[in-house]
C-alpha cells in the first residue's frame, strides 16, 4: 500500500535558500512500486568488491524500490540519463495522485562546492562537490549520507529502504563532520532530481536488442552505500563501473 502524502510534502530545500533546516522525505520511503515484476535470483560477482552487489533484474523483471540503482542501457540517448546510474530514493503519491518514483543521478558532478552553492553550509563539508541529480526541482537541493540511524551522529529521515542510506540533517552532519564523528566522505549533496511516472518507466524498461543479438535493458541494483556517494567520479563512471559489473554478474 502506498501512503498518501500532502503536496507540502513535495517541497525541497531551495538551493540560495537556507540549507540549515532538514530536507523531508517526498514520499513514503518504504513504498514498494506497483508495477508488475518477477522475483529476480539474487546473484553476487565473484570478487570480494562486487560481492555486496544484489541484481534485482533487469527490463520488466526489475524491482524498483526506494534504496536500489538503476543502470541505464547502452541504447538510453536521453540527455541526463545516457550512461546515468540513478539512486531510488522516493516513491509515492503525488498531488494528483498519481504513482511516482524519484531517484538521484549519482555520477553527474557539477564543477561547484556547496559551500560556492550556498554559504549557509560551512566547515569541513564545504569542500564537498555538488552533483547534479536530474532535471526537475527548480533547483532544490538535498543531502543522502551513511552517518544516520540509531548508531550514526546525523539526525534526520529514515534509512532509505535498506540501502544504508539517509536523508537530510545538514546542521546535524555539520557538527558530526567538524567534530571528527564522522567522515566528510560519507556525505553527497545534490540539486535536482528525477522524476517518473510508471508508464514513463514502463517504457523506459523496454529492452532493445543490440549488435550481438542480445537484448540490453535497464537493470536495477543493490548496491553498498560508498557506490552511491563516491564523489570522486567523473559523468557516467560509476554507469560504466556498474555495467561491467552486471556483466560479470551474468556470465558468472
Amino acid at each position: 500500500m502506498v501512503m498518501m502524502l500532502s503536496s507540502d510534502s513535495f517541497l525541497l530545500l531551495a538551493l540560495l535558500l537556507s540549507l540549515c533546516h532538514d530536507v523531508s522525505s517526498a514520499f513514503c520511503s518504504n513504498a514498494m512500486s506497483s508495477r508488475p515484476r518477477l522475483s529476480p535470483l539474487a546473484m553476487a560477482a565473484s570478487n570480494d568488491i562486487t560481492s555486496k552487489i544484489r541484481y534485482l533484474g533487469s527490463g520488466d523483471d526489475a524491482i524498483i524500490r526506494p534504496g536500489v540503482v538503476l543502470v541505464a542501457p547502452k541504447h538510453e540517448y536521453d540527455h541526463f540519463l545516457m550512461k546515468s546510474a540513478v539512486f531510488v530514493y522516493a516513491i509515492g503519491l503525488d498531488e494528483n495522485e498519481d504513482m511516482v518514483i524519484r531517484g538521484v543521478i549519482i555520477d553527474h558532478p557539477t564543477a561547484f562546492t556547496i559551500s560556492e552553492m550556498s554559504p549557509n553550509v560551512m566547515g569541513s563539508l564545504s569542500e564537498n562537490l555538488m552533483f547534479r541529480g536530474g532535471r526537475s526541482g527548480s533547483d532544490s537541493a538535498m543531502l543522502l549520507h551513511s552517518a544516520g540511524g540509531p548508531d550514526g551522529h546525523v539526525k534526520g529521515t529514515g534509512e532509505i529502504g535498506s540501502s544504508g542510506i539517509y536523508e537530510g540533517g545538514v546542521v546535524s552532519a555539520m557538527e558530526a563532520a567538524d567534530g571528527g564523528l564522522a567522515n566528510p566522505d560519507q556525505f553527497k549533496f545534490f540539486f535536482n532530481y528525477m522524476q517518473f511516472r510508471e508508464n514513463e518507466l514502463d517504457d523506459m524498461f523496454q529492452g532493445v536488442v543490440d549488435d550481438d543479438g542480445k537484448i540490453d535493458e535497464w537493470v536495477s541494483l543493490e548496491v553498498p552505500p560508498e557506490y552511491v556517494l563516491d564523489s570522486d567520479l567523473e559523468r557516467g563512471e560509476m554507469w560504466s563501473k556498474l555495467r561491467n559489473i552486471i556483466r560479470e554478474i551474468r556470465e558468472g
